[in-house]
């Protein structure tokens, strides 16, 4: 992968772990295009990743570089951090977008693919947290954005195995936040709803990844540690109370009005 001749005065470096996830490429595409510098993609596959690199060069990245990572090996996130960094110098900014999803049906009566759904999300998870807070900590610098889910509480029925692998991600997350936060660096949680990706059927109400990766930019400006994102359904409920909310504060300030004229 090579690189393109666009950058900012202040280069910003992001790695993407999961360097293929949909969400996590929209943020990438994001940050770089905010403020350009080299990126490394963390994925499995090669073929996969070169189409993010192109999607990256084009949005501002400086250089786009691929490096051999599964998330579910937990024993290859330290090293493959440690290649990021010396790749990059500096990691200012971590992406942490691994995952698999599987619905308690698909399950049902096959327990080394329950445990998978675990060893990735949540194992792989925390594997890549201790490796790049490792890293942060000898910087004392950069930022870890971990997409979480909202899906993290208990409903019956339906992804239970998915659900409790992303709750303890989050809580492993947070943790780790305050842990850093004493060394300079920082970590934010993301919480998507139900987003267009390659991992569910096209839904008209999901959220695209561009949607998530403006309010992670939101959020990262405001330095945020927490951020939970509203579907579709949420936002147009909250647009509508809002409206009533603007409605009745009229009415009640114009009978206020009438009353002093009387």
């Amino acid at each position: 992968m090579t690189s393109t001749d666009r950058s900012n005065s202040t280069p910003r470096s992001v790695l993407i772990l999961g360097g293929t996830s949909y969400i996590g490429v929209a943020i990438a595409e994001a940050l770089v295009r905010e403020q350009s510098g080299p990126v490394v993609i963390a994925a499995r596959d090669e073929q996969r990743a070169e189409p993010v690199a192109d999607r990256l060069r084009k949005a501002g990245a400086t250089d786009a570089h691929f490096l051999p990572f599964d998330g579910g090996d937990v024993h290859r996130a330290r090293p493959a951090v440690a290649e990021a960094a010396a790749i990059l110098g500096t990691i200012d900014v971590a992406i942490v977008a691994f995952g698999v999803f599987a619905s308690s049906e698909n399950l049902r009566d096959d327990l080394p693919a329950a445990l998978r759904v675990v060893e990735v999300n949540l194992m792989g998870g925390i594997a890549a947290g201790e490796a790049l807070a490792a890293q942060l900590q000898l910087q004392r610098s950069g930022t870890i954005v971990a997409v979480s889910s909202r899906g993290t509480e208990y409903s019956p029925g339906g992804i239970k195995v998915y659900k409790a692998s992303k709750a303890g991600f989050d809580i492993y997350f947070q943790g780790l936040g305050a842990e850093l936060a004493q060394v300079g660096a920082s970590v934010l949680v993301v919480r998507p709803p139900g987003v267009n990706t390659a991992l569910v059927a096209r839904q008209e109400n999901f959220l695209e990844p561009s949607d998530v990766a403006a309010e992670v930019m939101a959020a990262l400006a405001n330095g945020s540690s927490e951020l939970t994102i509203l579907s579709k359904v949420e936002r147009r409920l909250q647009s509508r109370s809002l409206l009533r909310k603007v409605r009745d504060r009229f009415v009640f300030d114009l009978k206020r009005v009438f009353r002093r004229l009387r």
